[in-house]
């Protein structure tokens, strides 16, 4: 062992692996130094397993189904940061924000204001005849979005709040804008920018240079600096140095790197641009103005305040910050070492006549700050026989601290101890104290020592836990092995994988609020972390101020939707619906299937016998499904193993029993599980639907017996759909633009791999469509296509399917109007999608549409990842069973939409707990004329057609449908889509797409049905 390495730090081999940065532990409670705790709540006094706060679920229900969509939760936040000590909770995490059920938003003092009737006569001026609107000599560079039509008027007029705050500006401000390189580019080890050090040069350059600490200079702390007075350059450029040292350090040391920062003025951006530009009619454009760039220099300004408090993370780049609890007792426990924070999100918005500040609460899974140890030994590993694979992805990446050589050193865990040959290393694996050895002539001129006593040789220091695996903080070639007793998790970092199924679902009880309480927590404490009072020198200097209370807009409730089935007279029969729910008591499926060549499958040594599933046959019966008796009569009782092992042998079993269902000709299969399991599920649509043609209904075992008739008729709704039949329709007075019949509706989503997956795994894109003009079936073709490509690459062979299954529907006719609705376009991704799939789908047309005539397409963006909000004002505009939300049905077009294009929010859900999230709806093609009551009106009845449901849902159907479709292309790449969770895949590891077991389709057999329902 060098001299050099025994001066820094712990057991290295080879050179010091360098300086870390420290900061104190804020918010974490009186911890101790590495004992073996076993929850969130320290002390001194023992081991503690954590709270167990119990199970719950928010949103609408989008349909009551066998099983849940599984874990998901991504967790989220910005870099992880942590300046200045503990400012406290600031009633984050207080019950002061509770409200009792029936009690609807109203803030203490504040009378409430009509929406702003400037802003509406504003919008109602701006509407433009379609006639007055050329589009021809129109490239997409000059015009993206169709212009608005007109505003809707169907439905009951309401004023609701929402969580927008107007924000003021000084037309004759200019804003500067300079972006700043830093050399040499500070990178982690493994490649890539380091966030958390260049964070900190940038604030050691604002420290030492006081022209940048004033009012009016923000920055993102990475790429630019935004003034309101221009920078005194010298020129066009200028250079600055910085030493670099950490915050624990008194300064920088004689061999620091004095790096350079140059200044470069990039743009003057005049803020009367920006206002003239959104009091302007479609299509007009201040010269030269770009309205990205000033909108990223607003974010920049109003996040400053926030960036620069002490105790709260994320911020930087990120528009999301989060706090700590006062004190660990308080932390809410998520379970396998991970803590729920929250926090605040924030972003600049621009609507008709005026410029918007978006403030909404935040959630995040977060590591706790306490002892390393504790919190390995709280992590509980996803498979009992993988606990070293688990629980080493878990910790590796983290920043730790150590205090042993008296002053504070934060490092990054590499992992634990590997067998290295390459490097000349032996080590074992999971190596602890005792067995871990190295040579240090410094201690011991002959042989190796451990790092046992290399700890307690050195610095007296005698381990209490030797015999937990040691942690590698320095590099696979140089490892520098320390006790996990020894280090402490600092604070600020957010977990960015994917959530198991029971965190998602603690997840889901910490965040559900009641909109209330939401929006007091917003005008509270979010107001006051962002900086809005008239005393924020900052936005002062800017020529900027932000209104602390939120606006208020015009909105109207749509007439209750109406359902069609058959009645007991075996009539075609509307039924009315209350709240956006109806039940199927009297009614039969509109055009119900008969279940033949059919059997269960016990993947479960349980009870359940033929005696239950001949109730379930009652409850099919009375919905219209006649049934043939099982074959065998008895069904199949195959039990399997508890575990989810990639090797584990029940998926060989799965493989087996559908084989022989297959080979007996089976088509249909009711699948009862052990527990929602869900790489065992995975298998099970895995082998049926791409190998062995098989539609199958799988459900829980417990959940089959206990919940009875109304799980049973859940099961029925998906039964008919899988084999080709009509649950609910839609009357035909509200079919509106569809009445003709001639209009296919199609759906369109893309989904990408998560955290954990394989490296290069696929996205997954996929494409619902109607098959005539009843839409109550909805066939599909997916593939996987190159990893994390939003827009659809093979459309146009996936949509020229749908187009010749509607000709099979239609005696080889083709649809007169295509609508698509499209999920999961973000809008900055608007003109790629009409440069790349547009053109696709007008290729597949093209192709089948004879004499070179084709349909009017218009496309509509479904947008479901934003932070807009709705409150009502009045108690009888609120939803009746304690949420106060809105009233489902409830559209809001005016007031926070676009200056400049077509879009409007629709809440058609009810929403059964928690804050209602609409839908945002977004026009980016209309050939087909639409107005805008027509599409309102037929996006919201389109919502009591989830064929699964008995309920309107939150997302129009067509994208819910291809949501739904990407999910079971990412159960058949379960292994790949989940690789970290198995031991034997290495994580340098990549998707093979020449040995993938699946790239696209189904099997041909099920190929034109809803199998993915």
């Amino acid at each position: 062992m060098s001299a050099r390495g025994q001066g820094r730090g712990g057991p290295q081999q080879g050179a010091n692996p360098g300086r870390g940065r420290g900061g104190d532990s804020r918010g974490a409670g009186d911890r101790g130094r590495g004992g073996p705790q076993q929850g969130f709540n320290p002390g001194r006094g023992g081991p503690q397993q954590g709270a167990n706060p119990g199970r719950g679920r928010g949103g609408d229900s989008r349909g009551a189904g066998d099983r849940g969509r599984g874990g998901g939760y991504r967790g989220s936040g910005g870099g992880g940061r942590g300046r200045g000590s503990d400012g406290g909770d600031r009633g984050f995490y207080r019950d002061d924000f509770a409200v009792a059920k029936g009690v609807i938003f109203s803030p203490d003092n504040e009378t409430l204001e009509a929406p702003d009737e400037a802003v509406t006569t504003k919008e109602n001026a701006l509407i433009r005849p379609r006639e007055e609107i050329s589009l021809s000599g129109l490239s997409l560079d000059d015009y993206t979005l169709p212009s608005r039509p007109s505003y809707g008027k169907q439905g009951r007029p309401i004023v609701l709040r929402t969580n927008y705050f107007k924000m003021t500006a000084n037309p004759k401000a200019v804003i500067y804008r300079y972006n700043i390189t830093i050399s040499p580019q500070i990178k982690n080890p493994s490649g890539g920018v380091n966030r958390r050090k260049t964070r900190r040069l940038v604030e050691l350059l604002i420290a030492n240079n006081p022209p940048l600490q004033s009012a009016g200079v923000a920055t993102d702390y990475g790429t630019m600096f935004i003034t309101a007075a221009k920078l005194q350059l010298g020129g066009k450029s200028m250079n600055l140095e910085q030493k670099f040292f950490e915050a624990e350090d008194a300064g920088p040391r004689d061999t620091a790197i004095n790096y350079k920062v140059k200044f470069e003025e990039d743009a003057s951006m005049p803020v009367g641009d920006l206002l003239e530009y959104i009091s302007s009619p479609p299509g007009t454009t201040p010269s030269g103005f770009d309205k990205g760039r000033i909108i990223q220099a607003l974010n920049i300004i109003m996040t400053r305040t926030a960036n620069e408090r002490p105790a709260i993370y994320g911020g930087g780049n990120s528009n999301k910050f989060y706090t700590y609890p006062p004190s660990s007792d308080r932390w809410f426990d998520l379970g396998s070492g991970l803590i729920a924070l929250k926090g605040f999100y924030t972003s600049v918005r621009t609507s008709t006549l005026r410029v918007l500040v978006n403030i909404n609460v935040a959630n995040a899974a977060y590591y706790p700050p306490m002892s390393l140890l504790g919190l390995m030994r709280t992590h509980t590993p996803q498979k009992a026989n993988d606990a070293r694979s688990g629980l080493e992805a878990f910790i590796t990446k983290l920043k730790v601290s150590h205090q042993y050589l008296k002053k504070k050193r934060v490092k990054t865990v590499q992992g634990f101890s590997h067998p290295s040959p390459q490097s000349g290393h032996t080590y074992p694996p999971l190596g602890n104290a005792r067995n871990l050895t190295f040579e240090c002539p410094e201690l011991q001129a002959t042989g190796k020592i451990s790092v046992m006593d290399y700890f307690k040789r050195k610095y007296q220091i005698v381990l209490k836990y030797p015999d937990e695996p040691c942690i590698n903080l320095g590099t696979k070639q140089n490892p520098v092995f320390v006790p996990p007793e020894l280090l402490e998790v600092e604070p600020g970092q957010p977990y960015g994988k994917k959530l198991s199924e029971d965190q998602t679902a603690r997840m889901i009880t910490f965040a559900v609020r009641k909109p209330a309480e939401n929006a007091r927590r917003i005008i509270g404490q979010g107001a006051d972390m962002m900086g809005l009072s008239e005393s924020n020198q900052n936005l002062v200097a800017f020529g900027v101020k932000v209104a602390p209370k939120m606006i208020t807009v015009n909105a109207r409730v749509l007439p209750a939707g109406m359902v069609q089935y058959k009645s007991k007279q075996n009539r075609p029969t509307p039924y009315p619906t209350a709240r956006g729910n109806w039940d199927i008591r009297d009614k039969a499926f509109s055009d119900a299937r008969q279940l033949r060549n059919w059997t269960f499958i016990k993947f479960v040594d349980n009870d359940i016998n033929r005696a239950d599933v001949d109730e379930f046959r009652k409850i099919a019966r009375n919905c219209g499904i006649n049934s043939d008796n099982p074959e065998p009569p008895n069904g199949v009782t195959t039990p399997i193993r508890p575990g989810k092992d990639f090797q584990d042998p029940n998926d060989k079993v799965i493989q087996n029993t559908l084989g022989v269902a297959s080979q007996k000709g089976l088509k249909v299969l009711l699948v009862i599980l052990p527990d929602n399991n869900a790489f065992i599920y995975s298998r099970v649509k895995f082998w049926a639907e791409t190998r062995y043609g098989i539609q199958t209904i799988c459900c829980v075992g417990l959940k089959f017996r206990e919940k009875g008739p109304q799980y049973w008729a859940n099961i029925a709704h998906k039964f008919n759909l899988k084999l080709g039949g009509l649950n609910q329709l839609l009357p035909a007075d509200k079919l509106g633009y569809l009445k003709d019949g001639k209009t296919m509706l199609v759906g369109i989503d893309v989904t990408h791999p998560s955290p954990g997956s394989l490296k290069g795994s696929p996205s997954i894109a996929g494409v619902v469509a109607s098959i005539n003009g009843q839409y109550g079936q909805w066939p599909a073709s997916m593939q996987a296509q190159k990893s994390r490509e939003e827009m659809v690459q093979k459309l146009e062979e996936m949509f020229g399917e749908r187009l010749e299954l509607w000709q099979r529907h239609n005696k080889g006719g083709l649809p007169e109007r295509i609508i698509i609705y499209r999920d999961g376009v973000s809008e900055g991704q608007y003109r790629k999608l009409l440069e790349l799939e547009l053109p696709q789908v007008r290729n597949a047309c093209k192709k089948r549409y004879p004499g070179g005539r084709g349909p009017k397409i218009s496309i509509v963006v479904c947008g479901k990842r934003h932070h807009t909000r709705f409150y009502p004002t009045r108690l009888e505009d609120a939803d009746e069973r304690g949420q106060q939300n809105p009233h489902n049905g409830t559209v809001v077009d005016r007031g926070v939409t676009m200056e400049k294009g077509w879009d409007f929010f629709l809440q058609a859900h009810y929403c059964l707990q928690g804050t209602a999230k609409p839908t945002h709806y977004v026009v980016v093609l209309d050939e087909n004329s639409m107005d805008a009551d027509g599409l309102e009106s037929l996006t919201h009845n389109l919502c009591y057609m989830f064929g699964r449901a008995t309920k309107a849902v939150s997302l129009c159907p067509p994208a819910y449908y291809a949501d739904l479709l990407c999910e079971r292309g990412r159960a058949y790449l379960y292994k790949d889509f989940n690789a970290r969770e198995n031991a034997t895949v290495s994580s340098d590891q990549e998707f093979d797409w020449d040995r993938a077991e699946w790239i696209k389709g189904v099997h041909p057999s099920i190929k034109d049905s809803m199998f993915y329902i």
